[in-house]
């Protein structure tokens, strides 16, 4: 039987650390809620994987190798087996550097240890059980955030009921899927990995707080205790937010807001749990392939353009020109270095379900296209996972511009990088579906039923049944 284990370690920094995820310098005065790391662990007896939810903006590489190591000191799991995943909380410690935000390497020290600490915890904790997937709707929590307009070129974010909007630009996805692992003695939940795509951008203010995700696993163990165990992934969200741009009620911020998303994404969690049906074995997988992708090189005239302004100007939140112009520079020196970036694709199949991560923040467009075209489904793309390289942009959004596709630190990718990232993503599926041939289609686990055992109300309904015939 599969075998599965969850822990949970605190990350929250110290305060007076910065808050990576705005153009302006934020100092953290104050603690919303803590921040942590959530580590699932799962074990078919042949391959053990390790998926682990941080608390963060997003996870550098160097966090994400060193947490790795770790980890397989501690308790031997393969780095190639461990998916580490941001929930791309705007709220969190200095994991990244960016605008006017620095990160912090000893805050990156911390949480690599605890991500690996967490991970061997879990590992540990394994105990046998049933697993099932399913999945349930929450609409209205989540929208594309970008739009075309009347006036032409796609905006992002162009303002609460903005009568210049056409459409939006490109989709959102209001599913929620769950894998539900159960006791199989009792069929008790013991925890599940919850997967939504949104952006965690409600709090944003000078407070740590791992924003509506914290609501997520709060809902489920008030449900079912606090030992139950919740990991949470999120989605494709590079163009998706709680911003409703074609309503005009007030603009979905602060905590009122984020306990909405939250709940409102737990609720189908609990739905999907309540209706799911388990299986008795499944087998688990892991594989991955790297994505070579060009960094984007600016012209000759815009970096002349660029120290002019910078030479006459001081960088400040306020002129975002001049934001801009230190990003280009910083990223030219980026390519300098190395012209190319090397983009690990890891995917987690656990029976037919498929988890597949990409290191960026990635369009939904093409996560849904995943998803529809994956011989393994449900398959899942999580965001953020196992590095950071940027958003990952629709090539359609390059020629109109917009803040997702600006070139900074935040977007240097080549413009076809999306597309290659859904080929390698759709070239894994078909990988990992020809590899479960033996362990899914030919040896399905058997549903699992709880035995009724009154026997008086069987006699009772057996009788009403004899009475009819």
């Amino acid at each position: 039987m599969l075998k599965a284990g969850f822990a949970a370690r605190c990350i929250t920094p110290a305060i007076g650390l910065e808050i990576p995820g705005l153009f302006e310098r934020r100092t953290a005065e104050g603690v919303a809620d803590d921040l942590f790391v959530r580590a699932v662990v799962l074990d078919d007896g042949r391959t053990c994987a390790a998926l682990v939810q941080t608390d963060a903006i997003a996870v550098p590489n160097g966090m994400v190798k060193a947490a790795r190591k770790q980890a397989r000191e501690l308790c031997g799991i393969e780095p190639r087996h461990c998916m580490i995943a941001a929930t791309h909380t705007h709220s969190g410690g200095p994991l990244l550097g960016g605008f006017l935000s620095e990160a912090d390497s000893g805050y990156i020290s911390f949480v690599a240890t605890q991500t690996a600490s967490a991970v061997a915890e879990a590992y540990h904790a394994r105990q046998k059980v049933l697993s099932g997937v399913e999945c349930a709707q929450a609409e209205g929590f989540a929208y594309n955030r970008r739009f075309r307009m009347t006036s032409g070129p796609e905006v992002t974010h162009p303002g609460k009921g903005n009568p210049g909007i056409v459409e939006a630009a490109g989709p959102e996805d209001p599913t929620v899927t769950v894998l539900g692992f159960r006791d199989p003695s009792g069929h008790r939940p013991v925890g599940c990995i919850v997967h939504f795509a949104c952006h965690a951008t409600h709090m944003n203010g000078l407070r740590y707080s791992a924003d509506y995700p914290r609501w997520i696993v709060d809902t489920l163990q008030g449900v079912y205790g606090r030992g139950f165990g919740v990991v949470f992934l999120n989605g494709a969200c590079g163009d998706v937010t709680q911003v409703d741009n074609r309503s005009t009620r007030p603009m979905e911020m602060g905590p009122y807001w984020c306990e909405r998303t939250g709940r409102g994404v737990a609720g189908a969690a609990l739905l999907a749990l309540a209706r799911m049906d388990s299986v008795k074995t499944v087998s688990v997988h892991c594989d991955s392939v790297q994505v070579h992708a060009g960094i984007r090189e600016s012209t000759v005239q815009s970096r002349r353009a660029a120290r002019n302004l910078l030479a006459q100007k001081a960088v400040t939140a306020e002129d975002v020109d001049t934001v801009y112009a230190r990003e280009m520079l910083e990223v030219e020196k980026m390519r300098g270095a190395n012209p190319k970036r090397a983009l690990e694709i890891m995917a987690v199949r656990i029976g037919e379900t498929l988890l597949w991560g990409v290191p960026g923040e990635y369009f939904q467009r093409y996560a849904i296209e995943v998803r529809a075209e994956s011989p393994l489904a449900p398959a899942c793309c999580v965001e953020l996972a196992n590095g950071y390289h940027g958003y990952i942009c629709t090539r359609e959004a390059f020629p109109d511009g917009g803040y997702e596709s600006r070139l900074a630190r935040s977007s240097f990718l080549a413009e076809d990088t999306g597309e290659r990232v859904r080929a390698a993503a759709l070239r894994l599926a078909a990988r990992m579906h020809e590899e479960a041939g033996t362990d899914v289609r030919k040896r399905p686990g058997q549903r699992v039923w709880p035995q009724f055992v009154d026997k008086r109300a069987l006699d009772g309904i057996n009788q009403i049944r004899d009475k009819r015939s």
